[in-house]
């Protein structure tokens, strides 16, 4: 045979073996066999496991791991306001201690000097943050909002549905007192509405109350001579036990039917015992202080004995 002929079935032994031997290492699958024509992947039982068994047999580790997570996050890197909840976190905590729990605040307070010792900013100073000053109009500003209402009441008294009627209605000051006027709305109708089918509040509060203590009957006895003699007293059973009101026309003493000084409406405390009784009179501002005036005039026309010892004082404030 030539040389070309033998080296054809050299080439052709040399393809037998390498088709014998398989592919090379670097084109096998991984976890294939050399040797192997195609590669047979085989699943081993799977075993079954105790959970509880497990768990208990390694309680001390869990144990050990969870202290250890509790140990990092109080002592390593975390600021007091970064072991909050997400839900508890507050803008501008890391300056402010007071945005942070009561719980938490000492160990803030603490960390907020320890930062300031190293800053040097702060440096010589008995400041722990570089928080600007707050502005003159905020230090000002009152604390609270009862506060500023009481600021903004000098000179005028506020009720207390104040806020209510200011946002609806045009307020003027009367009396002393800031009382509605006008409304803002046309609700003229839909109060004559409400007045005929059904009921409206209005607050009166701004109206004047005096308080008359003394016994029953000397009570009884200085506002007779203020009312007509014609009219109801305040000794009749409806009123006496404190649970009507009694309405009062007042006059000057001794002028009936003339020198009217207004209307009035009394009502007694309820009787809780033998002594001494008191008597309140819800009077319009307009004439509340001649009426004053005139029962103190009256009281003091008295001579000496037990119908003088009585009371007066105004009590609107109070209420």
């Amino acid at each position: 045979m030539d040389s070309g002929s033998s080296s054809k079935m050299a080439d052709n032994s040399d393809d037998k073996k390498r088709k014998a031997q398989g592919p090379p290492e670097s084109a096998r699958p991984r976890g294939a066999k050399q040797g192997s024509a195609s590669t047979k992947y085989t699943l081993g039982k799977a075993r079954s496991v105790d959970v509880v068994g497990f768990v208990e047999a390694r309680s001390f580790e869990i144990n050990a791991l969870q202290r250890s997570l509790e140990n990092a996050r109080s002592q390593g890197n975390t600021r007091a306001f970064q072991t909050l909840p997400r839900h508890l976190r507050r803008r501008a905590a890391s300056h402010n201690v007071k945005r942070i729990p009561a719980r938490l605040r000492e160990k803030a307070l603490s960390e907020m000097k320890k930062s300031a010792q190293t800053s040097k900013a702060l440096a010589g100073t008995d400041r722990l943050t570089n928080a600007k000053k707050s502005s003159r109009y905020k230090r000002r500003r009152a604390r609270s909002v009862r506060q500023e209402y009481e600021t903004r009441q000098t000179g005028k008294r506020w009720l207390e549905t104040h806020v209510w009627h200011a946002k609806r209605m045009r307020m003027k000051e009367l009396w002393g007192a800031m009382i509605a006027e006008t409304p803002n709305e046309r609700s003229h109708r839909a109060a004559y509405r409400a007045a005929k089918e059904k009921t409206y509040i209005q607050d009166v509060s701004y109206f004047r109350t005096l308080e008359l203590v003394g016994s029953e009957d000397a009570i009884v006895g200085l506002l007779r001579q203020l009312t007509p003699p014609n009219e109801l007293t305040l000794a009749m059973k409806p009123y006496i036990g404190g649970a009507r009101m009694a309405p009062l026309t007042l006059y000057c003493a001794g002028s009936y039917p003339l020198a009217l000084l207004g209307p009035a409406t009394a009502l007694w405390e309820p009787i809780s015992g033998a002594g001494q009784r008191k008597l309140w009179l819800r009077l319009h501002p307009a004439n509340a202080d001649a009426i004053k005036v005139e029962l103190e005039r009256v009281l003091d026309a008295i001579p000496d004995g037990n119908d003088r010892a009585i009371q007066i004082k105004d009590i609107t404030c109070d209420l």
